[in-house]
């Protein structure tokens, strides 16, 4: 990877050099200067020539047509407008192919049996490391794109080396798609600003929190009253079940415990917190969150709801606490939010202590794969590419197209009165901003419609999470192992036994059993796989 990446910079070096040369050089598209103006006295002899057809006049190129294959949905209007407005300047013909999103796995199982494909497809990220997008790669089913990359600027510029890495699947050097790399990050949590008003509860804004001093305020929002209503109808923190069944609070960020299992050197040796032997961070975990069930500071339904039920009941002011980007977060209340609410960047276990995880250790958050049907395969990244320029970055960090959804004024400020009064079918951007996005490009996530103040507010608290970001090494591998079955099935058991434990009608203790029975399981083969993987790239 570090070969091909030195390839690519001689390449692009090799390419402005070319420009440097070549760029006094007018092109047919530049506007002459005044000098090169026709004199007044010509002007109708200029008139009468330009009036006459030129026999050898070239015939217009007919548009390259692209067909694309994503979960959108729909195209909204300023979508639409924004679409047509790169299709005219690029003279490209987009067709799209919208499956609806809750059967976009389904579809995408029957792409590769089939052979009339899309020229590009949108995959989620667990296909990056799945067998059969490795064996449609290997038959030739989708394109390797690494000889073409070097051509493609704004593409280079804004997408994460780690997330080309993740795209080198098989560590030779190809590359199998085009990264939609969007920033990492680790999240803290928001924490109700009217409840905290009620109670008397001081906090600053950006200070780091213990886990004694965090679950005090999740005790008070629990038992004070903050709404004042006189009812028992609150509760600290929002919890629900993941798909798998497990707890998700993030509560284990408090730890080093990101929302997926990370692996980073500790004392030397690779290793991953959620099922390490020699660092104790899961139990310490289990413990607490243990000590927030019992305390009933925990939604209590939270093992029955699913994530749609739960973020409802925040709506309804049941939560004074949940884990957040600071991007989302509701500082102008709004017809879903009320109540406004203040960020804590991060929880640590004790004093002193940084605050730091990784999700996202890839840096994709879906990725873009050209098929063997693509006739054009330097068209798609030329359209990607326009999409990530400075020209068109305005409208996909705003989710919007200019001149259609808003105008930027003299202070740089934007103003969305044009929209104003008009529905989201009438007017609405979607999927400006959903296409690419830049692993640089924080301000994509900042809602444009809050003044320069309250947008600085936000810049500043993100930016804390970029620092505490803590990356991981594994690049989404998924060992050989982890599709045993056996392997599956004691995976799926421990998720029951952690429960247990959170729960209370297990001891903490139990962990270690149920750690000693995955390590039986397969969890040695799964060490050994993953540390040869990384070590691979070393």
């Amino acid at each position: 990877m570090k070969n091909w990446k030195k390839c690519v910079a001689l390449l692009l070096a090799i390419l402005m050099l070319s420009a440097l040369f070549t760029g006094c050089a007018k092109t047919a598209t530049e506007t002459p200067n005044e000098s090169e103006q026709p004199a007044a006295d010509n002007a109708d002899a200029v008139k009468d020539s330009s009036e006459q057809p030129a026999e050898d006049a070239a015939p217009a190129e007919e548009p390259v047509a692209i067909k694309i294959m994503a979960n959108f949905d729909t195209i909204k209007p300023g979508g639409q407008k924004w679409l047509e407005g790169i299709e005219e300047k690029l003279n490209v013909k987009i067709e799209w192919q919208l499956p609806p999103s809750s059967g976009y796995e389904d579809t995408l199982q029957m792409l590769v049996l089939s052979d009339d494909r899309p020229d590009v497809v949108i995959l989620p990220d667990s296909w990056r490391t799945s067998d059969v997008f490795a064996e449609s790669c290997e038959g030739g089913i989708f394109q390797d794109i690494s000889g073409l990359l070097p051509n493609y600027e704004n593409i280079m510029a804004h997408t994460a080396d780690v997330s080309w890495d993740a795209l080198d699947i098989f560590n030779d050097g190809r590359i199998w798609g085009m990264p939609r790399s969007t920033v990492m990050r680790a999240d803290g949590f928001v924490l109700d600003e009217e409840w905290l008003k009620n109670l008397g509860i001081e906090y600053t804004e950006g200070e780091y929190l213990t886990k004694d001093e965090f679950f005090d305020i999740l005790y008070q929002f629990t038992y004070g009253d903050p709404d004042g209503n006189g009812i028992d109808d609150t509760y600290g923190i929002r919890g629900y079940a993941k798909d798998d069944g497990s707890l998700y609070t993030c509560l284990g960020r408090i730890f080093g415990i990101g929302d997926t299992p990370a692996w980073r050197e500790y004392d030397g040796e690779i290793d991953c917190l959620n099922y390490s032997t020699t660092q104790t961070n899961f139990k310490e975990y289990l413990e607490f969150v243990n000590k927030c069930w019992e305390a009933g500071v925990i939604d209590p339904d939270a093992f029955s709801l699913d994530s749609t039920t739960a973020v409802d009941r925040d709506k309804k002011l049941m939560h004074g606490c949940w884990p957040e980007y600071a991007a989302n977060m509701t500082i102008v209340p709004t017809e879903n939010y009320t109540h406004t609410y203040v960020y804590c960047p991060g929880v640590v276990a004790n004093e002193g202590d940084k605050y730091a995880y990784g999700d996202y250790g890839t840096g994709i958050w879906w990725f873009w794969a050209i098929t063997n049907n693509c006739e054009h395969p330097d068209k798609v990244l030329e359209l990607f590419d326009y999409m990530l320029s400075d020209e068109d970055w305005v409208n996909l960090s705003a989710s919007g197209l200019e001149g259609f959804n808003f105008v930027i004024d003299e202070n740089g400020d934007y103003d969305y009165s044009i929209s104003e009064g008009k529905s989201d079918d009438e007017v609405g951007g979607w999927p400006i901003g959903r296409i690419v996005r830049r692993s640089d490009g924080a301000e994509f996530f900042i809602n444009k419609k809050l003044n320069k103040a309250q947008r600085e507010r936000i810049a500043g608290l993100m930016q804390i999470g970029f620092d505490n970001y803590l990356p991981s090494l594994d690049r989404g591998y998924k060992p050989e192992i982890a599709s045993d079955p056996v392997f599956i099935e004691y995976n799926n058991y421990m998720v029951d036994e952690i429960n247990k434990i959170i729960a209370g009608s297990e001891p903490v203790d139990h962990w270690d059993e149920v750690l000693e029975g995955w390590y039986a399981a397969g969890g040695t083969e799964y060490y050994e796989q993953m540390r040869a993987y990384i070590a691979s790239f070393e």
